[in-house]
């Protein structure tokens, strides 16, 4: 199996850390940067003594290596025909979240993964974790009335693109888009929402609201609503409550859950936060052509996307604006 990154920041480490785990080891890096390319390509080669071979430019990496799979791991307001380029190539696609910065690039990637028939995987690493499964076995058929989630965290003012909206398309689309997403596999698809927000809480971080508030209509009538801000962390930062009928459970990301069901109690600790389940997912279903294996494909994180999106446009016009998908 030949694996191949585009973009070799922050995130792909993470991917490249269980890739190791599971002694897959990767062929090719891809980044503007010719360094960091060049760097990342040595400790591959270091680490699995395997040849990794360096590119600044993703569709000779494409025609050259021919790779089986492709990550993408590059900034929202970065992609452009990456995706479409890697799954036209023959190969099965990772993305890291979110997939783009606006619709019409994800509608366009969502259209060509579909025509290639590429496996493809999101990483939205909350589907796989322990807490997020055990939820769904608790809750099973009982209806999620109510949904409540959470981000908060302090970014580093030093951050290369993460500030800028241009880049990252603000917090609720790049970074509690794992909330919007978690809230949408426990509660089904968002029609329409209604956000505002706070900016100038910081002199140094963004040049966008960084604190925002943003109420969610479900499709099957259930409500909800995500809270984010970036400029103070707080312990249980990625957290989601969840009620329904006699009903009250607590997910705080990565490891704990709580509450009670029917008036019996709750409590589980979980031991796999879903970076590394959500890798191991994928290259299953890589390896035995099958989709199923996988819980956050192209199409579905196009519909968070979406709620990001709209979540945006409802701060900008101070309106309930409905999802576009």
């Amino acid at each position: 199996m030949k694996i191949a990154f585009i973009g070799a920041g922050g995130i792909a480490r993470n991917y490249r850390n269980s890739l190791k785990k599971l002694n897959r080891p990767i062929t090719a890096i891809c980044d503007l940067n010719a360094d960091r390319a060049n760097k990342i390509a040595e400790e591959e080669r270091a680490a699995s003594h395997e040849e990794t071979t360096a590119y600044t430019d993703h569709q000779k990496m494409l025609s050259i290596e021919k790779p089986d799979v492709v990550f993408t791991c590059i900034p929202p307001g970065a992609h452009t025909t990456q995706v479409i380029d890697a799954a036209q190539s023959g190969a099965a696609i990772f993305v890291a979240k979110p997939v783009a910065i606006d619709l019409e690039t994800a509608w366009r990637t969502r259209n060509a993964i579909s025509v290639a028939n590429a496996i493809n995987q999101v990483g939205y690493m909350a589907r796989y974790s322990d807490l997020t499964e055990k939820v769904r076995q608790l809750v099973a058929d009982r209806t999620i009335a109510m949904g409540f989630g959470r981000f908060m965290c302090r970014m580093s003012a030093s951050h290369p693109w993460w500030g800028k909206f241009a880049v990252c398309g603000g917090q609720m689309l790049e970074q509690s888009t794992h909330v919007f997403d978690l809230l949408r596999y426990l509660m089904g698809d968002v029609t329409q929402v209604q956000a505002c927000g706070v900016k100038n809480v910081s002199e140094d971080i963004t040049d966008f609201e960084e604190c925002t508030t943003c109420n969610l209509n479900f499709e099957n009538g259930s409500i909800g609503n995500v809270t984010s801000t970036c400029v103070v962390g707080t312990p249980n930062g990625f957290a989601a409550e969840l009620i329904g009928d006699n009903l009250y459970l607590k997910l705080s990301l990565d490891y704990q859950l709580s509450g009670h069901i029917d008036g019996e109690s709750v409590q589980f600790d979980g031991v796999e936060a879903g970076y590394y389940r959500q890798i191991e997912h994928f290259i299953q279903a890589v390896e035995t052509n099958d989709q199923s294996c996988v819980r956050s494909n192209y199409a579905d994180a196009v519909k968070t996307l979406a709620v990001t999106v709209a979540a945006n446009r409802s701060i900008q016009t101070g309106e309930i604006e409905k999802v576009e998908t």
